[in-house]
């Protein structure tokens, strides 16, 4: 007999507590929007407490929920301890964790700064570590949770070059993190995913979307011909954090209009 429970609850994040580093600009900010916009209540973490108090505030007042704003370098594993432990405390819960937090430093691998290899590990792996185990300890004692990593296309997916094998060191490592946490992790019902995006308006990429020569090469590459927005990731965010994504764990999604699975082949054999 089929059911005749209706399903239109399963994106709710009602009564939800979601921590989201990299929080106060760009993709972090997205998702936290989406996240709040569900009904989930966010805690922001950024290194910069300027920016990311004003973020907590712009969208409390555009969402109507609670947001929260928390200073935290993710490079020191006390600080981090410190900072969920606060937020424990306050909240009672964390159901929620984006890995969001990233730097990106473009050198080649003959000729490099040790300092700039150092900052990018520290901040996209080692800090992502760090904060998955401290929220993770929480989650395995309320029996619950989903923590969404953020990968990239380049590195995560694919080997793009342009001096990005240090960045794509780090965004590999997510995905393996993902793989492994989800199957260590499942036993306590927590699920453990990773979005890819690709070429996204965010801070990071304005000098690529002002250039006129180089965005077009990036819209070649893409089927979709636009760059991603914020928004495009924020429901997949959603998607993952939600029960709408209960029996999904372990995997790493691509976002990138297309980039990563299409060939155009119009462009290369048109007759084909």
């Amino acid at each position: 007999m089929p059911s005749t429970e209706l399903w239109n609850d399963l994106f709710d994040l009602t009564g939800h507590v979601a921590v989201v580093t990299g929080g106060a600009q760009g993709l972090g900010w997205g998702m936290a929007k989406g996240l709040a916009s569900y009904g989930a209540d966010v805690v922001l973490i950024d290194v910069k407490s300027d920016d990311v108090n004003a973020a907590a505030n712009v969208l409390s007042a555009e969402t109507g929920r609670s947001i929260t704003a928390k200073t935290c370098d993710i490079k020191d594993r006390d600080v981090v301890e410190q900072c969920i432990g606060e937020i424990v405390a306050t909240s009672g819960r964390i159901d929620i964790l984006i890995n969001n937090a990233g730097i990106h430093r473009r050198v080649t691998p003959v000729d490099f700064q040790q300092n700039d290899l150092d900052d990018v590990i520290a901040v996209n792996l080692l800090g992502n570590y760090y904060m998955t185990g401290a929220v993770a300890r929480q989650m395995i004692a309320q029996k619950s949770g989903s923590i969404i990593n953020i990968s990239a296309l380049g590195g995560g997916l694919l080997g793009l070059g342009r001096g990005g094998s240090i960045y794509g060191i780090t965004k590999g490592g997510i995905v393996a993190l993902t793989r492994d946490l989800a199957a260590e992790w499942a036993k306590h019902n927590i699920r453990v995913n990773s979005i890819a995006p690709g070429w996204m308006r965010t801070p990071i990429t304005t000098a690529l979307q002002n250039d006129p020569v180089r965005s077009q090469k990036v819209l070649e590459r893409v089927p979709l011909r636009r760059w991603g927005d914020p928004k495009d990731i924020a429901g997949l965010a959603v998607f993952l954090a939600s029960e709408a994504s209960s029996y999904i764990t372990g995997v790493t999604i691509p976002i990138d209009g297309g980039a990563a699975n299409t060939i155009m082949l119009e462009e290369i054999a048109p007759t084909v």
